[in-house]
């Protein structure tokens, strides 16, 4: 690969990775959850998308540690959003999923960043609209080529979030 086409792809990489870091800290601000911390709002998510987890499961999925997921759960335990039961499999594993306010709670977060998002959405014109439906696949590609890449990794290396 040429020299310039390194230098724009580096380039394009970093500046993709801060828009989209800026997007989502931007509506994580402007569309509070409450209390919840990201890294609360994230395990709840993971719990309404993908439904019961074993703590192990959820703690590899969100790459937190035993300790710092534990104190996630419980926060979230007792704010009503997620219960744990044991694991009728295995009596020293819990299950953890989302209630219904849980649910609930995740499905508005969800309604009024979209709505956010849909208020830019709407003033495209029909070209910028087209280039970004275009550019969907790519960026839901690279999202899920982070998750398999974060899946390769050692469980070592993934430390706490």
């Amino acid at each position: 690969m040429p020299a310039s086409n390194l230098l724009s792809s580096v380039e394009a990489a970093s500046r993709l990775r801060v828009a989209v870091a800026r997007i989502d800290r931007l509506l994580s601000r402007e569309v509070l959850g409450g209390d919840l911390t990201r890294t609360q709002l994230s395990v709840l998510a993971s719990l309404v998308r993908e439904g019961e987890k074993r703590l192990s499961a959820l703690g590899e999925r969100e790459g937190l540690n035993p300790t710092m997921l534990s104190r996630v759960v419980a926060a979230l335990e007792r704010s009503g959003w997620v219960e744990r039961t044991p694991d009728p499999d295995d009596g020293r594993a819990a299950l953890v999923s989302a209630t219904a306010a849980g649910r609930a709670l995740h499905a508005r977060l969800r309604r009024e960043r979209s709505a956010l998002v849909e208020q830019w959405l709407v003033g495209l014109d029909d070209d910028a609209a087209g280039r970004l439906a275009a550019a969907q696949p790519l960026q839901e590609g690279l999202a899920d080529h982070l998750v398999e890449h974060a899946a390769a990794r050692p469980a070592a290396t993934a430390g706490a979030r």
